[in-house]
């Protein structure tokens, strides 16, 4: 017993230094971490100036920079959080469910990527130029000044439902991994994942009508494209075991 409070105090201190040492890193780049968070709005803002963003109070500038810093080591702890987690447990695991467990958590992984991905270079740029292109249809002159807290909120929010509707797709791989042996399951769910998939593209892009339906669309594409791939997978495997 007592080796294993010993392995749970010695991941609990490596964790502990990776959240600091992730935080005096951001702390060095700070500068750089806020730009890239700003790229994209820039190169997508609708006007003949450059956006920029104006502080009210002398202590936001440094606030802004405390929070981004500390939010880049909160993602970052959480990812090796779930890895110590899943590396305390192994040992008391069969190889299958060890190796299920791994394959779950390298799509969180690989899914959290995509997330940020699909935020920065897709749905933030979208929903930016969809919100500002109202300025210019009006008849009388409006300026737009985004205070940099303000967007910061609106960019971590953002990021937030980004990541939690892509991790979504992990129940996807559960639900896929369970109809290999019952194949009625995707004519039962097929409505009730279509409904989920235009639920999931109202919410995360701009409340404009044709991004809502391609983006639909494409991710009805991919569930099709994985539903193909698992009825393929099954049917080679009954295929090899009537042949043996």
């Amino acid at each position: 017993m007592y080796k294993y409070y010993l392995e749970l105090k010695n991941r609990f201190l490596l964790l502990i230094l990776t959240w600091i040492s992730t935080i005096f890193i951001s702390y060095i780049y700070k500068e750089t971490l806020l730009f890239l968070c700003l790229t994209k709005v820039n190169l997508f803002y609708q006007s003949n100036t450059m956006l920029y963003f104006i502080f009210t109070d002398v202590k936001e500038v440094f606030s802004v920079y405390f929070r981004l810093i500390c939010f880049i080591g909160n993602q970052v702890l959480l990812i090796y959080l779930m890895f110590h987690i899943l590396a305390f447990i192994s040992l008391g695991l069969y190889n299958f469910e060890f190796r299920y467990l791994k394959k779950l958590f390298l799509s969180g992984i690989f899914f959290w990527i995509f997330s940020i991905f699909l935020l920065n270079q897709i749905l933030l740029p979208i929903s930016w130029t969809f919100f500002l292109s109202f300025q210019s249809l009006t008849s009388f002159n409006l300026y737009f000044e985004a205070k940099l807290d303000e967007y910061l909120n609106f960019y971590i929010l953002f990021y937030y439902i980004c990541a939690l509707y892509c991790q979504i797709f992990i129940i996807f791989i559960i639900f896929f991994d369970y109809i290999n042996t019952n194949l009625d399951l995707i004519k039962k769910f097929r409505k009730f994942f279509y409904y989920i998939f235009v639920f999931f593209s109202t919410m995360i892009t701009p409340p404009d009508i044709i991004s809502q339906i391609a983006f639909s669309f494409i991710i009805i594409v991919i569930y099709e494209i994985l539903i193909i791939f698992s009825v393929f997978k099954m049917v080679t495997k009954n295929n090899k075991i009537l042949v043996w």
